[in-house]
């Protein structure tokens, strides 16, 4: 057996020799992307990495040491596609279009008196004309459709978290996120003209609005049925005129439809809040834009995902949220939504983006905003 002096004085001469191999290979990396860019070929290719690694450690002897080695010649590569992708020329070619200003349409889900319209009376003001939609995709398909000009749907809860239909629905559609509006939500529970909180044994809500409220339901026995739209609940209850029937609604709902708010402020978490996203067919110039929003795949396979955030981290950008959705009819594959502080105005956020790419299958620019 060597002695640990001896053990330490090898290795320091192995990584010596490896490190003057590195130099080489990172060399040779470079001339590979000068000849790709040259001859207008795709820079980094998924295929031709897999079949390297499986290659390269076909060659190992010792069967023990074939995952390490694995991981080795990954990580190596990831390394390489890192270096590879400072040499990419940045142009910033993101177009960024003006946003409308006249004669906005907005569409919102829900009925009058929805937390989504007064998400909406927020942002655009009360100029803008109000069209209200039966479902979230409805609302989808109106922008597509050209019936409106934008969208405005919650994306998350503060205290039930993502809103899952519409991560999907912004991806599938190809549309841009271009505003945001926080608002507090609080819930009420809504009742005929004359019930009492006794009187109440159903209540109807958004299955949000039922999540956010669970507790006070519990305690009082009430059993929760699930509705399209909190306001749209209201004015059910409101139309079939039964005492025994409520709504978790807002106030405004209340004074829409009414009905007497029977219990005020019943959500299980005080600071209950909600953010809405604002979406246009097109990527917009933004006025003090701070965030950017992306979507993205990456290779099944361990660390990919980490070496999209160090990407990030390495550029010391904040990254403020990240979701991720599975990858309909491709079992264990997700995409990741990412958001991050910065601006499409800047170069050095242009040029992030496109090393993103080196370590993702996918990657499409979600929004750019103000946060």
């Amino acid at each position: 057996m060597k002695d640990l002096e001896t053990c330490r004085a090898e290795i320091d001469e192995i990584d010596q020799q490896m490190l003057q191999l590195f130099e080489k290979r990172m060399g040779l990396s470079k001339q590979v992307v000068d000849y790709k860019l040259a001859h207008n070929m795709e820079i980094f290719q998924l295929d031709r990495e897999n079949e390297v690694i499986n290659e390269t450690i076909s060659d190992v002897q010792d069967d023990n040491l074939k995952e390490y080695a694995k991981n080795y010649i990954q990580d190596l590569m990831n390394i390489s596609k890192s270096y590879q992708a400072t040499f990419i020329p940045v142009e910033n070619t993101i177009e960024l279009k003006e946003p409308k200003k006249d004669n906005i349409r907005v569409g919102f889900q829900g009925v009058p008196g929805a937390f989504s319209e007064l998400a909406l009376r927020i942002y655009f003001g009360e100029e803008a004309e109000r069209k209200h939609y039966t479902k979230f995709e409805d609302v989808y398909e109106a922008l597509k459709n050209d019936e409106i000009d934008y969208g405005i749907v919650p994306l998350e809860n503060s205290s039930t978290g993502a809103i899952n239909d519409n991560y999907d629905c912004i991806r599938d559609y190809g549309f841009y996120i271009v505003g945001e509006q926080h608002i507090r939500v609080s819930q009420h529970l809504l009742g005929l003209k004359g019930a009492k909180l006794e009187d109440i044994t159903d209540v109807y809500s958004h299955p949000q609005g039922l999540l956010q409220t669970s507790k006070y339901l519990q305690a009082h026995n009430i059993t929760p049925h699930e509705y399209t739209d909190t306001a749209e609940a209201a004015k059910y209850i409101s139309e079939m005129n039964d005492k025994h029937l409520g709504a978790i609604a807002s106030v405004h709902a209340a004074k829409l439809y009414n009905l007497d708010v029977i219990g005020e402020n019943i959500e299980n978490v005080k600071t209950n809040s909600t953010r809405f996203i604002i979406f246009s067919k097109n990527l917009e110039r933004v006025e003090g834009a701070n965030c950017v929003s992306v979507v993205f795949t990456t290779k099944h396979q361990v660390g990919a995902l980490y070496q999209v955030i160090k990407t990030i981290n390495d550029h010391q950008i904040n990254m403020v949220r990240i979701e991720s959705r599975p990858v309909r009819h491709t079992p264990w594959e997700y995409y990741f939504y990412v958001d991050f502080e910065g601006s499409l105005n800047d170069y050095g956020i242009i040029k992030v983006l496109e090393r993103m790419k080196a370590h993702t299958n996918t990657l499409r620019i979600l929004g750019h905003y103000v946060r």
